[in-house]
């Protein structure tokens, strides 16, 4: 039979302390006094006791997550093109560094999009991030009007805010700087 996990009480026990000092601890609170954090810590330690995410979801109404929204097939997207890749390296680097999750969500269909919009309005995510979304694409509109920050990767056909690329201005750099190397045939 698998053990059971430790609880908030188990630990609180072992530090002779309250239920919610060890909350308190837990979720990182510095009003407690530091001898009771170290007793506290040490009984988290020694039990191993790891937080319910899913019990602090319902109290914070965080999910520590975030969905980045793909609006391709999965053959494009698990192709060999490097777009994909890098972004959902970046995005899951950075939102490690953060102390969040990348959820990646695939919506190449009105169906997957449903779900998309279903998973965010159920408060599955704290917060969405678009790529690839084309001209006529519904989802950004729908996201922009859930109560939900929201980024696009490139300029969408709604007012969201996005990032982009500049190519004329990258252009006109890569033209300075080859003019300037002394290359004349560009």
């Amino acid at each position: 039979m698998a053990s059971r996990r430790p609880t908030l009480e188990a630990v609180a026990a072992r530090a002779r302390v309250s239920r919610a000092t060890v909350s308190r601890v837990v979720n990182g609170q510095t009003t407690v006094d530091p001898h009771i954090r170290d007793a506290v810590l040490r009984a988290v330690a020694e039990l191993g006791y790891v937080p319910n995410s899913a019990a602090r979801s319902l109290v914070t109404r965080q999910t520590d997550s975030i969905a980045l929204v793909v609006s391709e097939p999965p053959t494009r997207v698990f192709s060999d093109d490097p777009l994909f890749s890098l972004v959902v390296r970046t995005v899951s680097s950075e939102l490690e560094l953060a102390g969040k999750q990348a959820v990646l969500m695939l919506a190449s269909s009105p169906q997957a999009q449903a779900r998309v919009e279903d998973y965010v309005l159920g408060g599955h995510v704290d917060g969405v991030m678009l790529l690839s979304m084309h001209g006529a694409d519904p989802l950004p509109g729908a996201v922009a009007r859930m109560d939900v920050p929201a980024v696009s990767y490139g300029r969408p056909a709604v007012e969201l805010p996005h990032v982009d690329n500049d190519n004329v201005g990258g252009a006109e750099q890569a033209v300075r700087h080859l003019h300037g190397a002394g290359r004349r045939r560009i």
